[in-house]
């Protein structure tokens, strides 16, 4: 009888944990779907204050955001550049307003916010977008390009953070929209300032994500983490099992990161193929994390290397 008793107990146990993983696995489903037919909240009359505007993925957001009816504020270095983007999202009869800034000095920076505000307003959508990369072995790195790389990358987030958020907190709302890189998640041969510039991104994403959680801010956050994109910053590198990890297109990315804004999705991977890397260094052992990737050939992929030519 005892035997028996144990067997019925560990029979309702088992099924009540096959009942609960269904619940999870279906509770789950139901969201995705219901995200994958939703389509978010609407940016019109939304102020986007975009870093590095004037070309690659910063561009292509703008135009899509000013078809939104967003007022897209296009912040660049090459101010050129960025009253061409302007220019063209005018002629659309759309929002834009054109900054020259360098995200690395902060009275640039305080400059462009305030141009930026006496045109349009506070902004309430804030892209750090502006990044660059040495792509040289580390001995090979001048310390000023190591600077530099990380005075872009991360530091100028710091910048435009204080600029923009405290309007953001005082109004109870606002987005803060970090482009970092899967180079945040996982080091590589190569670009070991880049690297570390995005692994600092990503942090300080989750810290602010943590920081207005804690204070009960409705502000939002998205980190964005997508491998090499086809913008030219990253011409030659060597891409191994291209069908799990493909050089993504610039204009797929664009939307990619605005759907992610307008759903509110605090991560997004690109593809999703390197969500491998949060499972990977979960389950194994630093030295088995360093060969999976090198099986992934990450160890090469700045061997053929050159970059942007102009």
């Amino acid at each position: 009888m005892e035997i028996t008793s144990v067997l019925e107990k560990l029979n309702e146990s088992l099924d009540t944990k096959y009942k609960v993983g269904l619940g999870v696995v279906f509770a789950w489903l139901a969201f995705k779907l219901k995200r994958a037919l939703s389509s978010g909240k609407s940016l019109s009359g939304e102020v986007v204050f975009i870093t590095g505007a004037g070309s690659g993925i910063g561009r292509q957001m703008a135009f899509r955001l000013a078809r939104l009816d967003a007022k897209v504020v296009i912040a660049d270095i090459n101010f050129e550049a960025a009253q061409s983007v302007a220019n063209n999202i005018l002629a659309e009869k759309k929002q834009a307003f054109p900054v020259q800034v360098d995200v690395t000095d902060r009275d640039s920076v305080r400059k462009a916010a305030q141009a930026a505000r006496e045109h349009f307003g506070a902004p309430t959508v804030l892209v750090n977008n502006a990044g660059i990369v040495s792509g040289t072995p580390f001995l090979e790195t001048s310390e000023e390009q190591m600077r530099k790389t990380m005075e872009v990358n991360a530091v100028s987030h710091f910048y435009t953070l204080k600029e923009f958020l405290p309007d953001m907190i005082q109004n109870n709302k606002g987005h803060v929209v970090t482009i970092a890189s899967a180079a945040g998640l996982v080091g590589v041969p190569g670009m070991l300032d880049y690297c570390a510039s995005k692994f600092a991104a990503v942090g300080l994403d989750e810290s602010l994500r943590a920081e207005m959680k804690a204070q009960g801010s409705k502000v939002k956050t998205t980190c964005i983490c997508p491998y090499f994109i086809n913008t030219g910053m990253f011409e030659g590198v060597s891409l191994s099992y291209r069908v799990l990890f493909p050089m993504l297109d610039e204009t797929w990315v664009a939307n990619r990161i605005i759907r992610a804004i307008r759903m509110e999705e605090e991560t997004v991977a690109m593809p999703s193929t390197v969500n491998l890397q949060y499972w990977l260094r979960a389950i194994l052992p630093t030295g088995g994390f360093d060969f999976g990737n090198r099986l992934l050939g990450f160890h090469k992929s700045m061997l053929t290397f050159k970059g942007r030519s102009n």
